[in-house]
């Protein structure tokens, strides 16, 4: 199931520099791992894997994203562990086809590493100018700057609403509307959104979650997930945003063959959110999969 990956194409001084960085919540995810068969759904560049080999001497790691240039680094970070990790290029929609054994645990991290965020060439933020792609497998689909020309006004400003939960979604869908065949660039999507830093934030996010079907994805991902669990094995998910956030607690809720191991979120501690900002809005859900033995009791 190993992937064939492209070679990255930057220099070696920023990749170290990302290896070197702390995932979100680590010290809480590591606290509901357990020894066994995990799958990490969203690699990105190993950070939660690495602190997973490292603290835990028997835990094999299924490590999947779709991001080939992330996982090319993931693989240069976690050399040292070859024997206890298996590298997989796709989408975790796809889970239950990609891991064929049974696994103790699923961690999913539903965000954009900073690798990611800070490549102006990326698209996905409105801090740097650059080619409005936003596409997490750029191997396939088209970029933002193309899906934007084949869009409504009204489509837009569903997306903007559904998506970004943006108050001013008529306004601005009829603003990119109009010059919707001269959108190329990061730069010129900020500037038909508006200067105010939370509307660009929910404007971006709302055309990121459109063009890579992120909700969609989740929700799959979800069930594939607690279709390869073991008996008491654990999902654990880190989300961003209320939707995501949404869909991961009715997940749990309405499965009867899970029961949730957090009565609340979890949040990150303010050190945390010091030392990294990108941070703060992080929220963690766990639930554990029920023998079906105790299921057939509790009924």
């Amino acid at each position: 199931m190993s992937s064939h990956l492209s070679e990255h194409k930057r220099g070696e001084e920023e990749p170290i520099k990302l290896i070197l960085h702390r995932p979100v919540l680590v010290d809480e995810v590591l606290s509901f791992i357990r020894d066994g068969i995990w799958v990490d759904a969203t690699l990105g560049t190993g950070g939660h894997t690495d602190a997973i080999l490292t603290r835990f001497d028997e835990v094999f790691v299924y490590g999947i994203d779709r991001d080939r240039e992330s996982l090319e680094i993931a693989k240069k970070r976690l050399g040292k562990f070859r024997d206890r990790v298996e590298f997989i290029c796709d989408n975790f929609s796809n889970l239950e086809k990609l891991v064929s054994e049974p696994v103790r645990g699923v961690l999913f991290d539903i965000g954009l590493s900073s690798f990611q965020l800070d490549d102006a060439r990326r698209g996905f933020s409105y801090r740097f100018d650059g080619p409005l792609d936003m596409r997490m497998d750029r191997r396939n689909g088209l970029p933002l700057q193309r899906r934007l020309r084949h869009l409504t006004r009204t489509q837009m400003e569903k997306i903007l609403r559904n998506y970004g939960e943006e108050r001013r979604a008529r306004k601005i869908a009829r603003k990119i509307y109009g010059l919707r065949d001269k959108i190329e660039t990061t730069g010129d999507l900020r500037d038909l959104a508006g200067k105010d830093p939370r509307t660009l934030s929910r404007v971006f996010q709302a055309f990121r979650i459109f063009i890579n079907d992120e909700l969609k994805n989740l929700k799959e991902g979800l069930f594939s997930a607690l279709s390869i669990l073991e008996e008491g094995g654990r999902i654990i998910v880190i989300s961003y945003h209320s939707l995501e956030d949404r869909i991961v607690k009715q997940f749990f809720k309405e499965n009867d063959s899970l029961v949730a191991l957090t009565k609340r979120p979890i949040r990150p501690s303010e050190e945390e959110i010091a030392s990294n900002p990108r941070a703060r809005s992080a929220k963690m859900r766990v639930a554990e999969k029920i023998d079906d033995l105790r299921l057939t009791i509790d009924n």
